[in-house]
């Protein structure tokens, strides 16, 4: 049997996103692995070519143009020769079960589902479609793995095949987000913050399921009704630039090098409604010493545990109460928690706990 089991990874393009990170941190310890994207390398070109990766960019402009490149990825396949094929997220799952089912490969397939339970309702009728033959298809894949006991839980409850299921959480690299005195006082000085100055920051990009309206609204009330009180919002992710209300909080779009960003804080804060599955930002807060705030989304609850605190309804005057919670905390409250935060976090959430469950998986599979 192989030591190193060959893995070929197919996701839709390498974005600043969780998923993206988890892959990105499973090639750096699986350097004989390899990954297709459907669009290109985006922000992960420079790390890929530092681990030797190959990597084959397809550039599609067009979902549907991805099914005439049927050949071209069984040409990818044919030459890489990978033991094992894993997919990631609902798109690239869907695509190679189908690719599968045509018999274009016949080696085992493994996919990465991230989310939870998303509403459709928000977004274009193709993901109902989507998650609608994913669990049609789901008997294909030789396992489904799952970041989240709440990921896990819904699908099987929609449909998805049970036997194939397997859980791994995320893991984080505790060395890479961590807290560091100089670089906050730097950014703070930086962007006008005080030293008694609460930050809470909150990291994601503009989607529906990530509920900007919802906390930029609550966030205004409370400076609206309590114009005093030491609280600010930092807002970082692709297309917060767009917000520009400069007067109520701090909008800087997305950051590549976003562990410096952390620094910059005192609470994370998840304000998402729905599909959530594991929430590398908590994490990446939680590491960085920051005291972690999430409604009650994915797996947001056991994440956090004692360590902060988790809204059970969600709803704006959940938010306004616990940022009238916050306002009210001295700075010593705020930084024991994360001091805690970050001890559970550097515990329970470590890149080699992912990477051994994977190569463990691999190996059952293989």
């Amino acid at each position: 049997m192989k030591k190193k089991i060959k893995v070929l990874h197919f996701i839709a393009g390498l974005g600043n996103g969780g998923a993206e990170r988890q892959l990105i941190e499973l090639l750096k310890y699986n350097r004989n692995h390899g990954v297709v994207l459907f669009t290109n390398a985006g922000v992960y070109k420079n790390t890929l070519k530092e681990f030797n990766i190959r990597v084959w960019e397809i550039n599609i402009r067009k979902k549907y143009l991805i099914f005439f490149k049927c050949f071209f990825f069984k040409k990818i396949i044919k030459e890489f020769k990978p033991d094992i094929i894993q997919s990631w997220m609902y798109n690239t799952c869907l695509i190679l079960s189908i690719f599968k089912k045509l018999k274009f490969y016949n080696i085992p397939l493994i996919w990465s589902i991230r989310c939870s339970d998303m509403n459709t309702k928000d977004y274009p009728f193709f993901l109902k479609l989507n998650i609608f033959f994913c669990k049609i298809l789901s008997n294909i894949p030789k396992k489904i793995i799952y970041n989240s006991k709440a990921g896990l839980d819904y699908h099987e409850k929609i449909g998805f095949f049970k036997k194939k299921s397997y859980l791994i959480f995320n893991g984080v690299d505790s060395k890479k987000f961590k807290p560091n005195k100089v670089l906050r006082k730097k950014l703070r000085y930086q962007y006008n913050f005080k030293e008694k100055d609460i930050v809470v920051l909150c990291v994601a990009r503009v989607d529906p399921m990530k509920n900007h309206t919802t906390l930029l609204s609550a966030f205004k009330n409370i400076k609206k009704n309590n114009p005093n009180n030491n609280l600010k919002l930092v807002l970082i992710g692709k297309g917060t630039e767009l917000f520009k209300e400069k007067k109520v909080y701090l909008s800087l779009g997305m950051k590549l090098n976003i562990e410096r960003f952390y620094n910059l804080a005192d609470i994370i804060i998840l304000p998402s409604v729905y599909g959530e599955g594991f929430s590398n930002v908590l994490v990446e807060g939680m590491l960085t010493n920051l005291l972690p705030i999430s409604f009650d989304v994915g797996d947001s609850r056991s994440i956090i545990n004692n360590c902060g605190y988790v809204m059970k309804k969600i709803n704006e005057i959940e938010l306004i109460n616990i940022f009238n919670k916050l306002s009210k905390l001295k700075k010593d409250q705020i930084k024991g928690l994360g001091i805690k935060a970050r001890s559970r976090a550097k515990l329970l959430y470590t890149p080699l706990k992912m990477i051994n469950l994977y190569n463990k998986v691999y190996l059952e599979v293989f």
